[in-house]
């Protein structure tokens, strides 16, 4: 099955939930971290008050939800489409390992707090960009629009 046999979706019919995930959190990361800058005036994020922490860990922890989103979709692009296969493996495992490394790493160099702090800020960074680049490479081979 080629790109072209394949239908655009119905604009009236309802998008499965893992959809709404895949291209609602990039706009949240987008609202989140603007509105951090506003908070925090530009300045640290660990020197503000509990208000600009809390949103940090919500929008981070909303990128959470991205990764099965994104093992779901792999299966429903697997069995729809034979041109595109993509590796669910390298997207979900580097949103993982990428905040276990760098907190690993900053836990033995700064200590426990700080590795906290890095692991959520690299968690937040590596579920967007991960999200990010799912779908460019679905919106280059498929489509967005094509499920």
């Amino acid at each position: 099955m080629s790109r072209t046999d394949l239908t655009a979706i119905d604009p009236t019919d309802r998008a499965p939930w893992y959809w709404y995930v895949l291209i609602g959190y990039p706009v949240l990361s987008l609202l989140g971290i603007v509105s951090l800058a506003r908070l925090t005036g530009g300045g640290s994020v660990l020197a503000t008050g509990f208000g600009s922490v809390a949103l940090l860990i919500v929008v981070t922890a909303v990128g959470a939800v991205t990764l099965p989103a994104i093992w779901h979709d792999v299966d429903v692009v697997a069995d729809e489409i034979d041109s595109w296969n993509p590796d669910r493996e390298i997207y979900v495992g580097a949103a993982i390992a990428a905040p276990l490394i760098l907190g690993v790493l900053s836990g033995l160099a700064a200590g426990f707090g700080i590795a906290i702090a890095m692991t959520v800020v690299a968690f937040l960074l590596s579920s967007l960009t991960v999200c990010l680049a799912y779908l460019y490479n679905r919106h280059r081979e498929i489509g967005l629009l094509t499920r």
